[in-house]
């Protein structure tokens, strides 16, 4: 409800200052180019600070704040050289900057004395590690230390009041006034910047993480996607009783991929298995996989009834059928579908570790792919268990015992329709 009543407010950078921030940066790396960024920041920051202060001292005193004015004109020449060194190594700038503004700073300090506080710029060192990096802290530390130990020499060796404008008290409450709100004012720009930066690799891992949780849930049920997110390192295994499985083959695919070009073959194949994909979700079916031309889907993975798992299936077939008769030929030949379907006994689970891959073995996956290979163009082939466990739901039409490779003689069956009054 709050989210509603307030919205978030989303802050952008101008298009020609967020352009402006990336002066004189080559790197290519995200991170270096951050930290660069930053640098480019206090440059800029410290720039106007350097401008404002001989600006207000020309105004001032111009003749008794000469040694300051040139200071400060020196200083913005030198800071201005920043950007220039970012070629020479992804820290050259950021050393360059903290080193020239912390000496520099020193010559303020004993010419004006303690009194005009710009001691006090040197609280920002801080930002150091904004500018090196949190994983390079010792030179964060080696940084912070030189500048702690400038600041421990000025408090206790500087004069309050220096050779320049000694006697005026007015002045040194002026400066010291301007620079609090200098360190301010640059503290604040460097900590929003910060954050706005930190917010922005929050939103794009969030998206990363999304996209990563998507892709997971398009190789792999999403249920059993659940339970690798839950407990990445634990073995994914179950064994279900009743599990009906079809296997089915685009008789004439073969022939049709030699003789069209590989655009044609591969938007006629996606084309026809993005709508067997959508029919699996409409009729409760679970998509295993796809070898080649082969589509293998399952039901009963989820504790259904072997009776509810069968009719899925068998009305998933059907609805397959009707699919590739409404699909326009692949080649100068059409292309029919030949289906095999079982009922039984399967182990399903999760295998491999760079790419994983969810999948069925038993009996069931065994019986169902002999009864595809055996079977005809334009028909679904099942089995006798199969047709005891559907029901009376859909017509049968006998094919007798045969010889199955690898299994022996079974009864089948061929499945023709799901009968009027059970739709």
């Amino acid at each position: 409800m709050l989210a509603r009543k307030f919205p978030r407010v989303r802050f952008r950078l101008p298009a020609w200052i967020d352009s402006a921030l990336d002066l004189g940066i080559v790197s290519q790396d995200p991170e270096v180019r951050q930290r660069e960024r930053f640098t480019n920041i206090g440059v800029a920051m410290m720039f106007v600070a350097n401008f404002t202060h001989s600006l207000q001292n020309c105004f001032y005193d111009a003749e008794g704040l000469m040694p300051i004015i040139v200071y400060g004109f020196v200083m913005m020449a030198l800071f201005s050289l920043t950007p220039a060194l970012y070629r020479l190594g992804e820290n050259v700038g950021a050393f360059w900057f903290a080193i020239v503004a912390a000496i520099g700073n020193l010559f303020v300090i004993w010419s004006i004395g303690l009194e005009g506080g710009a001691h006090f710029y040197y609280a920002l060192a801080g930002g150091g590690v904004l500018l090196l990096g949190v994983h390079r802290w010792r030179w964060v530390v080696s940084l912070f230390v030189l500048v702690f130990a400038l600041l421990i020499v000025s408090i206790n060796f500087a004069p309050h009041y220096g050779p320049v404008m000694a006697d005026d008290s007015e002045f040194h409450e002026l400066l010291s006034g301007q620079i609090a709100v200098n360190v301010t004012i640059v503290y604040c720009l460097l900590m929003t910047y910060a954050l706005s930066a930190l917010r922005k690799a929050e939103k794009a891992l969030e998206a990363e993480h999304e996209r990563a949780e998507t892709l997971l849930t398009t190789i792999m049920p999403e249920r059993v996607a659940e339970r690798l997110k839950r407990e990445p390192g634990r073995t994914i295994a179950d064994r279900r009783e009743t599990v009906a499985v079809l296997f089915s083959d685009i008789v004439g695919f073969t022939p049709a991929a030699r003789e069209l070009p590989p655009e044609d073959v591969v938007k006629g194949l996606d084309r026809l298995v993005r709508a067997f994909d959508k029919l699996a979700v409409e009729h409760g079916v679970e998509k295993i996989k796809t070898i080649g031309d082969a589509y293998m889907a399952a039901a009963g993975l989820y504790g259904e009834t072997g009776e509810e798992a069968a009719r899925r299936i068998a009305s998933f077939a059907i609805a397959m059928m009707d699919e590739i008769d409404n699909q326009p030929p692949l080649g100068p030949s059409g292309l029919a579908l030949r289906c095999g379907l079982h009922i039984g006994p399967a182990i399903a689970g999760v295998i491999g570790q760079r790419r994983y891959s969810f999948d069925i073995w038993g009996d069931a996956v065994n019986v169902a792919a002999r009864m595809e290979s055996h079977g005809l163009p334009g028909r679904i082939h099942v089995t006798r268990a199969f047709c005891d466990v559907a029901g009376g739901c859909f017509s049968f039409e006998e094919r007798g015992v045969m010889m199955v490779k690898g299994i022996g003689d079974m009864e089948t069956a061929f499945l023709v329709c799901r009968l009027p009054e059970a739709v």
